[in-house]
């Protein structure tokens, strides 16, 4: 959707540049949290925590972004982030939109519109929240992600008995020995490498006794819910 609107970082970069080159700025740096919104913790955007590292080593004075929702859709991290803007004499300034931090009406608009933003974003997130609920009580697959003895067939999951087999042996064998790295090895030996993390997701995947996110009938199990 970005693509297509114009707004994909390809487009956001360019335009960004060419803005600075026609202001005569010396660019810094470009950071780009790809593929995560900006409604998500400050925490989980890894660039955007380079760039105030960048700021607090004083090395910034001025950000620029394209829109103001490309910035933040988040009202507290948005004032976190300004506290160490404010304390660091950095400003910053969306390209293709207006905004003012210097009068009081400026902020009182930068409130409103990030409240606005905010709420979108929030009632994206339901509805696909809602959607994605409704696609797994129907037993359809949500992402593309299969457990090993698993196939999609006509957006289900469908045992492929092959691999499954080797998933009922895996169980069994811990279920024996109760010893991962026993198992593992027995694994390996009888179908190939398995490392000891994979075996160990496999062993406490849900979705092999039929249930997932507390769907039962989800899918067919390949083990029974009393050896899980």
């Amino acid at each position: 959707e970005q693509v297509l609107h114009g707004l994909s970082l390809e487009a956001q970069e360019a335009t960004l540049k060419e803005y600075a080159k026609s202001k005569g700025y010396t660019i810094i740096d470009t950071y780009a949290d790809e593929g995560i919104t900006a409604r998500k913790k400050l925490s989980n955007r890894k660039d955007l925590q380079r760039l105030l590292k960048d700021v607090q080593s004083d090395k910034i004075d001025l950000i620029l972004v394209t829109k103001l929702d490309r910035w933040f859709r988040n009202i507290k991290d948005y004032y976190e982030v300004q506290d160490i803007l404010e304390s660091h004499n950095c400003n910053w300034k969306t390209v293709l939109e207006d905004y003012d931090t210097s009068t009081a009406s400026g902020r009182l608009h930068i409130n409103i519109m990030l409240s606005v933003n905010q709420d979108e974003c929030d009632r994206t997130s339901e509805r696909i929240k809602a959607v994605f609920k409704h696609k797994k009580e129907q037993g359809e697959v949500c992402s593309g992600r299969v457990p090993y003895g698993y196939v999609i067939k006509d957006k289900k999951l469908v045992i492929d008995e092959k691999q499954a087999q080797e998933i009922r042996d895996l169980f069994n064998h811990y279920e024996k020995c109760n010893n991962l790295s026993k198992t593992r090895q027995y694994i390996s030996n009888k179908y190939g490498h398995i490392d000891y993390m994979k075996a160990r997701r496999r062993l406490t995947n849900e979705k092999y006794t039929g249930t997932y996110d507390n769907v039962k009938n989800y899918c067919t199990a390949i083990i029974p819910k009393k050896q899980f």
